[in-house]
């Protein structure tokens, strides 16, 4: 009888097949370490997104950076800023709203009813556009600490006067376009500024333009020549201005002078 049942036991044993090992982590299969049982998928259920946690979710639709942007966590740099066509008002813009943006390169304000610069802006500006605006005037303090900008647009507005010394805080300007403003003469300061290249005042009042009123006095004084200025458009007759006023002008072909409609 013990014999029979050791015949027995034996072949069983035989009748098993040899464990064949597919992989080299099959003896974690069953995800001991969890003390659960593999999930099952019932029928009907699509089978769950086995991507890693790793992976970025490549059809995630949330915050875009903004273009000229560089964003990192709460923190977003531009370098350009275009607010034209809101309704702001009157000053619209808070003094230092730009304050820490020490990356801006470019500001956009335009067909907006402000009536003044704004004040505190970046010191790292290049460029400025405030067309199409209710400016009135330019104030020296306005434009106070803006040593980097080099283009200063403010046409289409309602400048009458440039105070004295505006000129000077920006001492690396390259272009002001004042064209379609107010302005009853030339404003001061272009002929003391060494750099600047580009200067459109047509459709003003202007009605005289002094000898000295664009280059200096001196030939001796160190200035960039000029390649352009407008003044067509204007009560001020082209016989009436002095030969010598464009000596500094790069080519007589650069002065654009018009009788006044």
């Amino acid at each position: 009888m013990k014999a029979a049942i050791i015949f027995l036991l034996l072949a069983r044993v035989s009748w098993a097949g040899p464990f064949q090992q597919r992989g080299l982590f099959d003896f974690m299969l069953e995800d001991e370490a969890s003390g659960q049982e593999p999930q099952k998928r019932q029928p009907g259920l699509s089978e769950p997104d086995e991507r890693p946690p790793y992976l970025p979710d490549l059809d995630f639709e949330g915050p875009v950076c903004p273009f000229r942007c560089q964003c990192h966590l709460r923190v977003v740099q531009c370098s350009d800023l275009e607010l034209g066509t809101n309704p702001l008002k009157s000053s619209g813009i808070e003094n230092g709203a730009f304050q820490g943006m020490k990356r801006l390169s470019y500001i956009r304000v335009a067909d907006t009813n402000i009536t003044s610069i704004p004040q505190g802006l970046p010191s790292s500006l290049t460029e400025l556009h405030l067309d199409g605006n209710k400016i009135s005037k330019v104030d020296a303090s306005s434009l106070k600490g803006l040593n980097n900008l080099a283009k200063l647009g403010l046409s289409f507005n309602s400048i009458s006067v440039v105070d004295n010394g505006s000129l000077a805080n920006t001492p690396h300007l390259r272009e002001l376009h004042l064209d379609n403003n107010k302005l009853v003469k030339v404003p001061p300061g272009l002929a003391e500024h060494k750099y600047i290249q580009v200067v459109y005042l047509h459709n003003n009042n202007i009605s005289a333009v002094g000898a000295n009123d664009f280059c200096p006095p001196g030939y001796n004084t160190k200035k960039a020549s000029y390649s352009g200025v407008s003044l067509f458009s204007n009560p001020v007759q082209y016989w009436e201005i002095q030969p010598s006023t464009f000596r500094c002008v790069y080519v007589r072909s650069a002065i654009q002078l018009g009788n006044y409609k």
